[in-house]
């Protein structure tokens, strides 16, 4: 027996459902929010002054993600959003910011 069998057991992976990435999950009456489907496609936001970046959506909900920057610059307030390749796109408030990740929430 290894010592690291020994620590953690032999639990074997769960192999992950395709099909999990690409559904939001409905909102559940007793979370606080809704739960965050987990991805990691390509982004961007668009600045005021038409300064675009790109980003990495990590996870998202029908109403907004969280997205990873290269660098930790400050975004403004406001953005336009892209993100088509998880069906989200529009003007977007910027909710919180650490470092190089952010929370954005699109307007209705």
């Amino acid at each position: 027996m290894s010592i690291l069998s020994a620590l953690f057991g032999n639990k074997k992976s769960t192999r992950v459902e395709p099909s999990r990435v690409q559904d939001i999950a409905s909102a559940d009456p007793d979370l606080a929010r809704p739960v965050r489907a987990s991805v990691y496609r390509e982004a961007s936001v668009t600045y005021e002054s038409g300064y675009r970046r790109k980003g990495v959506v990590m996870d998202f909900t029908e109403t907004g993600l969280r997205i990873r920057f290269p660098t930790n610059e400050r975004l403004p307030p406001v953005v336009t959003l892209h993100a088509s390749s998880v069906g989200l796109k529009g003007v977007a408030d910027v909710v919180w910011q650490n470092n190089s990740e952010a929370g954005l929430r699109l307007r209705s």
